[in-house]
């Protein structure tokens, strides 16, 4: 089990664009888009390399470096991410912006561990959650007193490469959703990846290699192409406000502190053939469907095994409970006008859906959940109108429900963490370690081939011993 010293920090380094850089500074506004994750705690994701015989000679010696210098030519082509959150205490000091000025850095910590094996980190087994928080940086906000207001203000992105010796090493992320969704974000991996590569196949030093890199898909930070017909985001700022005083202490502004819970991690794999055969049940139930996709047959499949396994890991559920069902969709081509996809921001539409327990745990839970997120899924996305007709209601629909009933979904297989080759090969795990405290699943390309699915989950011990014996008894039986 990991603890507090399970990681020897080596060096803490601030990586800033480099000072060629065109812009000096840049100054982000908030989009009504933006603004729902201004409360939420750090997307914390988890990357690891298998690097046998690695010494920590090498790894100080040539890799870090590398790894630095393409992270600082990156970080020119993504200059927010090098800023800051800035969250004024009240609307009247101003509204919240991300802010990048001259000399302004990302923090980078370099780190060994030796308590540890990494073959279990590595593995699709339970494992103990809190190995995993040594791994990951965090976000620390600050309060100062900015031009006679105290204004919050938070990186938007830290990360922790951990030296793992003769084993490998691992990339820790952490960032704040209100910089940028999934897409966004893992552009930014692809970028630092692509030009880490080319430094260590090629052996080059040339600050010009980023900006060859990137040239055929700049990041876009035009706000003024989306319009806030609704004014929604001021009706966002003021629940927010609201939804953070119910959840913690008013007084408290500190989310991201990492939670030292009891939970284990696990991942489980559908074959693209599994898939296949879910589709083809709920076809077969339900042959009406509005919408069938290898996304709603896995989310239903999951969805279902975690509503049915809490009796069994001990846990009563009236039939009459309502159970929700919650994700995003991305809509940057289907916005007024439309968005290029290389929109650098938060363009994402809620999709949410109930239903009762008791239909869950039947015989016909499965098709019933398929045709739910399908219904669901069809209705937001049916026309521009749609997107966001109910938007005033996400937030305060969080406050009226037992957050124990939902399950929500981090990641996507569009964004396949396990394609980032920083010169090193593939990664052997990929981690959505922030859904131990968002009770989310999260999806994502498979290691093993490129039709598969891979589902994380972080649950109690009892609860993931259930799940498992579910999930596995419904793939066998398909």
């Amino acid at each position: 089990m990991a603890t507090a010293d399970a990681v020897t920090v080596l060096n803490h380094s601030l990586v800033s664009p480099p000072s060629s850089a065109a812009a000096t500074e840049m100054s982000l506004p908030l989009t009504f888009l933006d603004m729902p994750w201004l409360h939420f705690s750090p997307i914390q994701r988890l990357v690891l390399y298998e690097v046998p015989q690695l010494s920590r000679a090498h790894f100080i010696e040539h890799i870090i470096p590398k790894l630095e210098h393409s992270l600082s030519l990156t970080l020119q082509h993504f200059l927010p991410l090098a800023g800051n959150l800035i969250v004024p205490s009240n609307s009247n000091s101003g509204t919240p912006e991300i802010r990048y000025k001259n000399g302004s850095s990302l923090a980078l910590i370099i780190a060994e561990c030796t308590t540890t094996d990494f073959n279990y980190l590595t593995a699709n087994y339970a494992r103990n959650c809190r190995d995993f928080h040594p791994l990951i940086p965090e976000l620390k906000p600050s309060t100062e007193d900015d031009s006679g207001s105290t204004a919050r203000i938070t990186p938007v992105l830290a990360l922790q490469v951990t030296l793992f010796p003769d084993c490998g090493m691992s990339i820790g992320i952490s960032n704040h959703h209100t910089v940028g969704d999934a897409g966004s974000i893992f552009g930014f991996m692809k970028t630092w990846a692509a030009l880490s590569t080319k430094f260590f196949e090629d052996n080059i030093d040339r600050d010009d290699a980023a900006a060859t890199l990137v040239s055929y898909s700049p990041p876009c930070y035009d706000r003024t192409m989306i319009k806030d017909t609704k004014g929604l985001g001021s009706i966002f700022w003021d629940q927010g406000v609201l939804l953070i005083k119910l959840f913690q202490n008013e007084s408290s502004t500190d989310t991201t502190a990492k939670p030292m819970t009891k939970k284990v991690r696990r991942s489980f794999v559908i074959s693209r053939n599994n898939i296949e055969k879910l589709k083809s049940l709920a076809l077969q139930k339900r042959p009406q469907l509005v919408h069938l996709s290898s996304f709603t047959v896995i989310c239903a499949h999951v969805w279902t095994c975690l509503v049915k396994c809490r009796g069994p890991s001990g846990e009563y559920v009236d039939d009459e409970e309502v159970e929700y069902f919650c994700c995003t969709a991305d809509c940057r081509r289907r916005m007024d006008p439309p968005l290029p996809s290389n929109y650098f921001g938060n363009c994402q539409t809620v999709i949410r859906k109930n239903e009762k327990n008791g239909k869950l745990i039947g015989e016909e839970g499965f098709p019933i959940a398929v045709e739910s997120i399908g219904e669901g899924i069809h209705q937001r996305l049916k026309n521009n109108d749609s997107l966001f007709d109910d938007a005033d209601t996400w937030l305060p629909g969080i406050a009226g429900i037992n957050l124990d009933r939902v399950v929500s979904v981090a990641g996507s297989p569009r964004y396949n963490y396990y394609n980032l080759d920083f010169g090193w090969g593939k990664p052997k795990k990929f981690e959505f370690i922030s859904i131990e405290t968002s009770g989310a699943i999260s999806l994502s390309g498979s290691r093993e081939s490129d039709g598969d699915i891979e589902v994380g989950l972080s649950l109690s011990k009892p609860r993931m011993d259930a799940f498992t014996a579910i999930f596995n008894n419904g793939l066998d039986s398909l």
